[in-house]
């Protein structure tokens, strides 16, 4: 049962299918499959690459977008045959700014700044068996994450941001006459990044960028009717987000054309168990209030992004990105049918002026049908399919 909760905040909110980013929070990020960290230029290098601040024009720039986020109705097919039952489509808009400063000194030192939603979506079930374990989870999110970029060489350079992060989650279950759950509770919490990229040519740049762990210990009240207890008692769960590292390297040939490589992982098995809690000391001590031990494998994703700059003012970019799943097919739930992507993306920008651009860019990901016989662990025997997302992102670009 826990399992099923802890999973659902994370597992619902995923685009790319592993670690918990979702790709929209730019125009670039999305067109190019977040193939975009040694290559990031512009305002939103602040959150994906912030060491590349360095190399921005000497100006400040800003850049605001909003993506629209679809996710169908996912099917799931019993094993036994019976008839199939539906989650309810999911859409969702999502906005996103960013800031880089001109040069603060004559060393170059520059200050970013990104507001964006990294994660958080809504997967809800309107049929038994899965409204047992998994009727309706929501997890909402913004980060805040000021950063400053340091030149070392002309060809080298570091940054450090700090992240905080507020999230407000949401559990339902219902397995009336059983049980039922509604669990609501809010958190915030602080973490770092650093970030590297090194130059040692005109056309080439390598970069590294880490994301250390953070904790959301969401707290609020259940309403809960069950066999312990029923009534409203205090309730929490620790939410805990894995750490992140991403190698990139990106090569731009005849000043036109950059093709960039990236290798994306989250450190999924670093998280081992599952702690649900209740003030209430009876509803704590059944099985709704057991901690539960979680096995699971870190996550890889392996990315290429594609950027060709026309001499007009149009630049077209696209992508593509192959990503495994954390969970072995004894950890598959409703809440996380959890399965191996691809992503495929494709955009573009139009300058309008030396100081204003605009862009659009879609993003599609097609995830395997999953299938598991583990129904003694999660309750689950049988697929899951029809899980692929969409999103679609617009914004705009300004420098001063």
């Amino acid at each position: 049962m826990k399992k099923t909760i802890y999973l659902s905040f994370f597992c619902t909110s995923l685009l790319l299918g592993a670690g918990y980013q979702i790709p929209n929070n730019s125009v670039n990020s999305n067109a190019l499959a977040t193939a975009y960290v040694a290559n990031a230029n512009g305002a939103d290098a602040a959150y994906f690459n912030p060491a590349n601040m360095v190399y921005n024009q000497d100006k400040n720039e800003i850049e605001v977008s909003l993506s629209y986020i679809d996710l169908p109705s996912m099917k799931y097919t019993p094993t036994s045959g019976t008839t199939p039952i539906h989650t309810q489509q999911h859409q969702t808009v999502i906005p996103s700014l960013h800031y880089v400063s001109p040069k603060l000194s004559d060393n170059g030192i520059r200050l970013g700044l990104s507001i964006s939603v990294p994660y958080g979506l809504t997967r809800e079930w309107t049929d038994q068996p899965a409204m047992s374990t998994a009727k309706k989870f929501s997890l909402k999110t913004i980060e805040l994450n000021p950063s400053i970029a340091i030149p070392i060489t002309n060809q080298f350079s570091v940054a450090f941001g700090v992240r905080y992060v507020r999230g407000e989650g949401e559990v339902e279950l219902n397995a009336l006459p059983i049980y039922s759950v509604n669990m609501s509770g809010d958190d915030d919490a602080f973490a770092y990044n650093i970030a590297i990229s090194y130059k040692p040519t005109d056309e080439l740049n390598l970069a590294l960028t880490y994301r250390s762990p953070l904790t959301l210990n969401t707290k609020g009240s259940a309403v809960v009717t069950s066999p312990w207890f029923s009534g409203t008692t205090g309730a929490s769960l620790a939410v805990e987000i894995p750490d992140n590292l991403i190698l990139a390297g990106a090569y731009t040939f005849n000043n036109a054309t950059t093709i960039e490589i990236t290798y994306d992982k989250t450190f999924w098995s670093k998280v081992t168990e599952t702690d649900f809690n209740y003030e209430n000391t009876s509803l704590e001590a059944s099985p709704l209030g057991r901690i539960t031990p979680k096995v699971w494998k870190d996550t890889t994703v392996y990315r290429l992004g594609i950027t060709h700059k026309f001499k007009n003012a149009l630049t077209l970019m696209c992508g593509i990105a192959y990503s495994n799943n954390a969970a072995d097919e004894a950890y598959v739930s409703y809440s996380s049918p959890e399965s191996n992507s691809m992503t495929y993306s494709f955009g573009g920008r139009y300058q309008l002026n030396d100081n204003l651009d605009i862009g659009l860019s879609l993003l599609y990901a097609d995830y395997e049908d999953r299938t598991s016989n583990q129904g003694n662990a999660t309750g689950v025997n049988g697929t899951f399919s029809e899980k692929d997302a969409y999103s679609l992102t617009s914004g705009m670009r300004y420098r001063f």
